[in-house]
């Protein structure tokens, strides 16, 4: 399963351990012989991610595990000024928008309701909709396999 972690969540899913919401996936993400979650991450979101040395240390290791995609950040770069310029979007985060599109990502880890509502248009994102991973009662989502 491939999924979009939000900046808003990603120290808390990373120090996740026992985290009530996202323990299973920090533990799907970390750990051998569970079902496989890789993150996808590139242009605006993956400078955000950098501005933490410890979310960039985890970042490096899921790389090397191959739990984690980069996206080219210039293409990310690109379709962020599409979807800006659509004027659809009704949150401040054009460039998780842009990173689904062109990874084929439809799930996201958030807890952004205004991102929540952008990503689950389907004049933003279709075919397939995008799915919204708040918290364990969305553990489900962790078994679909990823876009690629």
């Amino acid at each position: 399963m491939c999924l979009i972690i939000d900046n808003n969540l990603v120290a808390r899913v990373f120090n996740g351990l026992e985290d009530p919401d996202f323990g299973e996936l920090f533990h799907s993400l970390f750990q051998s012989g569970r079902p496989p979650v890789r993150i996808v991450y590139g242009g605006r979101l993956r400078r955000e991610y950098l501005r933490s040395g410890k979310v960039q240390k985890l970042l490096l290791v899921l790389d090397r595990a191959g739990r984690a995609r980069a996206v080219p950040d210039s293409e990310v770069d690109v379709e962020e000024e599409a979807v800006f310029s659509s004027d659809l979007c009704v949150s401040d985060d054009p460039h998780v928008i842009a990173l689904a599109r062109i990874s084929g990502v439809r799930v996201l880890c958030s807890q952004d309701q205004a991102l929540h509502e952008d990503f689950t248009n389907r004049k933003l994102l279709d075919r397939p909709r995008g799915k919204v991973y708040q918290g364990r009662r969305h553990r489900h989502l962790l078994v679909q396999a990823c876009i690629e």
